[in-house]
């Protein structure tokens, strides 16, 4: 893996020989969850050189540094989404799994690249600089993605690419008919009914430079035996490369932990013991927490991955059970101690928000299910970076880390709501948004 984070770490020179320093009101220390005032950043080469008070800083910065003032804005790190589907644009009131259906066979693999571009630019002016990309992207549009940002063929997050799912046989969320489910199978996905077939998946996604392994445990009754998925661990772990599971039932959730994956991702049905097995073996938790405003609608489905809805149930009343299971969820991962990435799982064309919005709002929402503030933009930062294997470069604001800086119009630490207000986006010493000065 140290190969692989230097190869992350050179993306950050795109100011080469360019030395800025930046005078901020306040900076947030997100390991301790408190600011420090009248700070000063000194970045040069798209690395942080200094970070302290402003004068200290200032007195140590060449005669010829460029200086900029982000007035009263609140200076974040770089901001991290650990679930993403950048080649996905699923309409809002349409259901997913025919959303899935009609990317696969409508768009062509160039096209959704175009629009994991559209989507990672609005990732990025919103403050997301690295994105790990959890598959639904054809075959390795993800992969091509980031090599063309790496490139600087178009501006993006560095994008830590998945390539094709694993999944169990017969796919995961496309009901078709069985006359036509192989093709479409082969579009998004590669199968494993058994350890050689695991082995093989991995290799396959090796062979295009993929940075993280994702596997669907289970899909309704179709579930990953523990010898599958411990090939498959096996077989990234022995290259360095980590394993990220979909797991939402009991017994998916077990073959991960006693797959020892990674993360595991969304984990519904995850018990107590679970959740403290999990903190026991270091797997990181990545929960999918939707707001009520934010939850898909449609007249038979009521949010991704939910069973239908007769029609007598009151939405309502199912919406409230929900919120409320997911806080309980919530609060049994806190109580177990695991540690709990930010991933959005966030896959919609929404009419009212860009990709980049809805995502903040979604970080900004995990404080509706037992968060603190604080502990929300750990998620997204310096817990991510962790999981991700960037903590050297990335999560924090300090001296050799990247130069990605994102300023809040506001105090996120005691209003959530404000990570929204993102006024200010840096990645690696280049600006990427400014809406002070007038420069985007």
């Amino acid at each position: 893996m140290l190969l692989r984070a230097i190869a992350v770490a050179t993306l950050a020179i795109s100011a080469a020989g360019q030395t800025i320093l930046v005078k901020t009101a306040r900076i947030l220390d997100v390991t301790s969850g408190s600011y420090a005032s009248n700070q000063g950043i000194l970045i040069q080469n798209g690395f942080i050189q200094q970070v302290g008070a402003y004068e200290t800083v200032r007195a140590a910065a060449a005669r010829d540094a460029t200086q900029l003032d982000l007035g009263n804005l609140t200076v974040l790190p770089g901001l991290i989404d650990c679930h993403s589907h950048l080649l996905m644009g699923a309409p809002e009131k349409m259901n997913g799994a025919d959303a899935l259906i009609l990317t696969i066979t409508k768009m062509s693999p160039m096209k959704r690249v175009l629009l994991g571009a559209k989507m990672a630019k609005e990732d990025l002016d919103s403050g997301f600089i690295i994105v790990r990309n959890l598959g639904h992207s054809g075959i390795d549009g993800d992969a091509a993605l980031r090599d063309a940002i790496n490139s600087h063929w178009l501006p993006g997050p560095r994008i830590l690419a998945s390539g094709r799912k694993i999944v169990p046989e017969g796919g995961q969320a496309i009901p078709v008919q069985a006359g036509v489910l192989e093709p479409i199978l082969k579009e998004e996905f590669l199968t494993a009914s058994n350890p050689a077939e695991g082995r093989r998946a991995v290799l396959d996604n090796l062979r295009v430079n993929v940075d993280v392994i994702k596997v669907v445990a289970d899909e309704g009754a179709r579930i990953l035996d523990l010898d599958t998925m411990k090939a498959i661990v096996d077989e990234a772990h022995k290259v360095g490369v980590r394993v990220a599971v979909h797991a939402t039932s009991r017994i998916g959730i077990e073959v991960a932990i006693d797959a020892g994956v990674d993360s595991i991702e969304h984990a519904d049905d995850a018990t107590f013991e679970q959740f403290q097995a999990m903190q026991g073996k270091g797997i990181y938790y990545t929960p999918t927490l939707w707001p009520a405003d934010l939850v898909v609608s449609w007249p038979d489905l009521v949010a991704v991955d939910a069973p239908p809805r007769l029609l007598s149930i009151n939405k309502d009343a199912w919406m409230k059970q929900y919120l409320a299971d997911q806080k309980s969820k919530i609060g049994r991962a806190r109580k177990a101690g695991v540690k709990m990435v930010f991933g959005s799982d966030e896959w919609y064309l929404r009419s009212s928000k860009t990709r980049g919005e809805a995502t903040l709002a979604l970080l900004a929402a995990m404080t509706q299910f037992g968060m603190t503030p604080a502990e929300a933009i750990r998620t997204a930062t310096v817990d991510a970076a962790s999981l991700l294997e960037v903590e050297k470069y990335a999560g924090s604001i300090e001296a050799n880390k990247f130069g990605d800086l994102v300023g809040i119009d506001g105090d996120p630490l005691q209003n959530a709501s404000d990570l929204t207000k993102v006024k200010f986006v840096m990645k690696g010493g280049r600006i990427v948004r400014d809406d002070l000065h007038g420069e985007r």
